[in-house]
């Protein structure tokens, strides 16, 4: 059953008329004369009511020499409450989607390239902060103590608060020194957002590993850096920027305009308005390396991207970017290099 007729069933039996003309035609068939005598009421009032639970798929019609005989449908009087509340929410996608939406900045906000940055005080933000650190967890996997504190320090330095809070909020179990991440019937096992590095067994943890060996650990599962595009496949039309995490950017990015829902540019609203989601693609023009300790990645990035915006000038007719706001970018990293970069002021001649 779709969720529009569960809808449509609910609010036609939310009225006592129709409920009584309900109960009257499932003892037998009867003509709308007969209903109206019966309870009451005019004939026209009876014919609105019946139109309502007609639409609604309760009742049928057919004619009879020169009368309508109105029936109950049986077969949606043998279907259960449970079955037509059940149906499928309208906008559920887009209840999901929020909600992954929501997700997202949360990670985002508090996790900076890869480490956590701090917790959330906010219960329900924290918790999905925590479902992270859980998704490292094998499933009835046991893990020892010091196994469990190298799944955590990769992600975030304070080990014996995430390992404390993880148990707390019953998101792993304990067992003396013993920890695992319990799999419950019928439930998925919750994916990481973050780059995982699974460690099964204490021949991937030795007992002498140092913090030089976790941090090498954190280095290899930070998230892909780099610079991405949108394309509008149907005028050649692009969009270009950043992104500490490509995978993640894809995701919200492509819902957005899945959604027809865009927050990061107007133009490519309008157009994306105009020729539908599916006129647009993702792809990934480049990808950082891998930042070492005391890399300033923002400056990284931005002197990557700059340079792709150069190198294809999605301006104007050729791309949602803003042109000054290139012009003015590329200026503030010239000067934090101790160079001025010049601004010619001829029209048609400005430096994008």
């Amino acid at each position: 059953m779709k969720s529009e007729q569960s809808i449509a069933i609910m609010k036609a039996l939310a009225d006592q008329s129709r409920l009584a003309i309900i109960n009257s035609l499932l003892e037998r068939s009867q003509y709308v004369e007969e209903i109206a005598k019966r309870h009451g009421l005019a004939p026209s009032t009876v014919s609105f009511h019946l139109r309502k639970l007609e639409q609604a798929g309760l009742v049928s019609s057919r004619k009879e020499q020169y009368y309508v005989v109105i029936q109950a449908n049986d077969a949606i009087f043998d279907t259960t409450l449970r079955e037509i509340v059940s149906a499928p929410a309208v906008g559920r996608e887009l209840q999901d989607g929020r909600m992954e939406e929501y997700r997202r900045k949360v990670l985002e906000t508090f996790f900076r390239h890869g480490m956590l940055d701090k917790l959330p005080t906010q219960h329900k933000k924290r918790l999905i902060v925590l479902e992270q650190f859980a998704s490292r967890f094998e499933p009835e996997q046991r893990y020892s103590e010091q196994e469990v504190t190298g799944l955590i320090m990769p992600l975030f330095d304070d080990y014996c608060t995430i390992r404390r809070l993880l148990v707390d909020e019953g998101l792993i179990r304990r067992e003396g020194a013993t920890y695992w991440l319990e799999e419950k019937a019928g439930e998925p096992v919750a994916q990481s957002a973050l780059p995982v590095q699974t460690v099964k067994g204490s021949s991937h943890m030795p007992k002498d590993s140092t913090r030089a060996d976790l941090k090498r650990l954190y280095k290899q599962n930070t998230p892909n850096m780099g610079i991405y595009q949108i394309k509008n496949k149907a005028n050649g039309k692009i969009y270009i920027d950043s992104s500490t995490n490509l995978d993640g950017t894809r995701n919200s990015r492509m819902f957005q305009i899945k959604m027809g829902k865009i927050v990061f540019s107007r133009e490519l609203q309008k157009d994306v308005t105009a020729f539908g989601a599916d006129s647009f693609e993702f792809s990934v023009l480049d990808v950082l390396d891998k930042p070492e300790p005391g890399d300033n990645v923002k400056r990284l990035l931005a002197a990557l991207e700059l340079h792709w915006l150069e190198k294809l000038q999605p301006f104007g007719e050729r791309g949602y970017n803003s042109a000054k706001a290139f012009e003015r970018n590329m200026q503030e990293l010239w000067q934090q290099s101790g160079i001025t970069l010049p601004v010619s002021k001829e029209p048609g001649n400005e430096r994008v």
